[in-house]
Formats: structure tokens, sequence, C-alpha cells
């Protein structure tokens, strides 16, 4: 009978907020606008991250005439030359250059006397696509200087490979080698944000709405326990919850899909990862719904409710955005931290490592028994006769 009780309860709070709309408009836009920025971010660094080692760019040189050999090294490698700006400096702060390579007048001649020659390298360290473009033109010119290097060692009849005693061979090896996979770990904040955020609304209106239209002293009035009447509304918030979740990540999945030519991204969120995702989410989301039903209950208006639940996301999602330039290696204890946990294998998750089984059911459990807790708190806040006059 209770049961029955609880379910009419969750069908009756679905069905409202079906029928609202506008809230469940609102509620779907919070999901989506995580994929739109991630995927705003990626397209303006897409074109620099997706250099191609082999792709021909534009260089400006100053003192180009200086050194012819070095000039022709650099067409040779893709590097297409243009005249320099009347202020070099000041184009390249101004992120009309990314680069400008500057040969001074007596480069030619110290190579020819067997001295260092110096080269300038004017570059904006605050321009993602300048700084990559000065490594690719250090490297080149790295590559001419070894190249003089063994002319040199030559001519005075000595092998080349004696003044090399080491040779570095870099192994890369990312899941998904592209330098635009920095960006997959700013999804976690965003699944967190989901996750505080998708049935908040629901949960306000559920209590703290019905009680100041007034329609929860009827309500009650119903032959089911307060705590059945929770529960209910719990469910149908966790619900709308979990739904958010499956709309945030359709919503990745199709931006990774439609930026993902070449870069590798459209491998992102495979079917497996987005229903792991889920499962991780779901105990976390649990706990959640718990948080909003306490605070909109104890609450003494839908204002007041709406305030401390709009700031709540902001709070497990800060481990997270910290996460995204101080990644760490997840153990075992940091599992055991709501919100932290899943934070850590949700990027493992979105990033296609393999997580742990251990981790994963750790992480779960805990989540879980203070979710149970926090329930069982709001049951014992929902026989308060103040829950119906607020206060």
């Amino acid at each position: 009978m209770i049961g029955r009780g609880i379910a009419i309860v969750f069908q009756k709070e679905v069905k409202d907020n079906l029928r609202d709309r506008r809230s469940l408009a609102l509620a779907f836009l919070y999901p989506l606008l995580g994929p739109i920025l991630l995927g705003i971010l990626i397209n303006l660094v897409g074109g620099v991250t997706r250099l191609d080692p082999n792709q021909s760019f534009g260089l400006a040189i100053i003192g180009a005439e200086q050194a012819p050999a070095l000039v022709d090294h650099l067409k040779e490698l893709g590097v297409t030359l243009r005249p320099p700006p009347a202020d070099p400096q000041a184009a390249v702060r101004r992120g009309q250059e990314g680069v400008v390579l500057v040969i001074p007048t007596n480069f030619q001649a110290r190579l020819a006397a067997g001295q260092t020659a110096d080269l300038e390298v004017l570059v904006d360290s605050s321009r993602l696509a300048g700084l990559l473009a000065a490594t690719r033109i250090i490297e080149a010119v790295n590559a001419f200087g070894r190249q003089e290097g063994a002319k040199r060692l030559s001519r005075h009849g000595l092998e080349p490979d004696a003044a090399q005693p080491l040779k570095v061979k870099t192994v890369n090896l990312a899941t998904r080698a592209n330098f635009a996979d920095f960006f997959l770990f700013m999804v976690p904040p965003f699944l967190i944000f989901t996750v505080f955020i998708g049935g908040v609304y629901l949960a306000i209106d559920s209590t703290a709405g019905e009680r100041e239209r007034g329609s929860l002293e009827p309500l009650f009035a119903n032959p089911l326990p307060r705590a059945g009447f929770m529960l209910g509304k719990y469910l149908a918030a966790l619900f709308f919850t979990l739904m958010a979740v499956v709309v945030q990540l359709a919503a990745f999945k199709l931006m990774f899909v439609s930026v993902g030519a070449g870069s590798g991204f459209a491998r992102v969120l495979g079917a497996g990862d987005a229903l792991a995702i889920l499962a991780v989410a779901a105990p976390l989301a649990a706990l959640a719904v718990a948080v909003q039903v306490i605070i909109a209950t104890a609450s003494r208006s839908f204002k007041e409710a709406q305030t401390y639940l709009g700031l709540l996301p902001l709070v497990p999602a800060m481990p997270g955005l910290a996460l995204v330039f101080l990644p760490l290696v997840p153990q075992g204890w940091m599992m055991a931290v709501p919100t932290f946990g899943q934070t850590l294998l949700f990027g493992q998750l979105v990033r296609g490592e393999p997580i742990q089984a251990a981790h994963a059911l750790i992480a779960g459990a805990v989540t879980l028994v203070l979710a149970l807790l926090l329930l069982a708190l709001a049951a014992r806040l929902y026989e308060r006769e103040e829950l119906i006059f607020g206060g």
C-alpha cells in the first residue's frame, strides 16, 4: 500500500513537472551549456591544436637576406616567408603575427668564421598559437644548426656523431595523441554540476513551492506516511536528474563527433563509456537530490531554497576545476570522498582509461550510504509541523 502511494506521488510530480514546459526547458538547458561552451573552446583552439606538422604556414623574417641557407632550409620544411611588419613587437603582442624571426646582420659572417651565430624569436607566451608556432620554428632552426655543426666536424675530419653522445627518442603514450585532449579534463566538472542542478527545480517546487501555494497541507491529509510523500518527490527529482545527465552525455557525444575530424575526439564517449559514467553518476545523483530535498524542506521560502540550491553545485564542482590543471593519479582513499571520487572516475572514463572495479565500488558504496543517511534526516524533517507553515 505504501509502495503504491509512493508510486502515485512519483507519477504526480513527474507529470506536473512535464506540464511546466518553461521549467522543463530550463532544467535541460543547463546540461547543454557545458557541451556548447566546450565545443566553442575546442573550435577556437582547434586550428592550433590540430596543426599538421607538415602543413605550410607563414613566417615573418627580419633580415632574411642575411641567411640564405637558413631561408632555403625553412622553405624545404614548408615555411612560407613573408615580409616583416613595420613594428614586429607590437604585431606579436596584438596577435597579428604568431612569431617573428630576427636574423642579425652578422649572421652569415659568424657562421663562415666558425663562430656561434645568434637568432632572435619574438613570441607572446600568453598566446597558444604563438607558443606552438615558436616551438615549430625553434625546432626547424635547431635542425639547421645541427646540419651546420655536422659540416664543421666533417671539415676537421671528425664524425658528426662524435659531438652527439645522446640521442633522445620521445614516445607519446597518450591514449589519444592530440594536444586538445587537455579539454577532456573539463568534462567532469560539467557532469558534477549537472548532477547537482538537474532536478533542483522539482526538489524546490515540490516542497517549498507547494508550501507557499498552500497545497502541502491537503496533500498530507491522504493516508500515506509523510516519509512516503518525501520518497515519491525524491524519486521524481532523482529521475529528472538522471535524465539531465543523459541529455548532457548525448550533447557531449554530438559535440565531440562534430569537432572530431582528424583529432580522435569522435571516439570519445562511446556507448560503453557513457553507460559507465551514468552508473557512476547514479549514486552521486542520489546524494545530490537528498541534499536538495533537505535544503528545500528546511528553507522558509521558495526564494530562500532557490538561493541556497543555486550555489550548491559550485561546491562539488570546484575539485573538478582544480583537476583540470592539477591531474591526480586516482587512489583508493580518494574514492571514499563523495563527488571527488566520482570526478576522478569521470575523468578516467572520458579519456578512455580503464578504471578499477574496487574504486568504482568504494565511491558508489560510500556515496549511497551517505545518501541514505540524508534521506533518513529528510524523513524526520517531513514529520515536523513547521514543514507545512514554514520556519
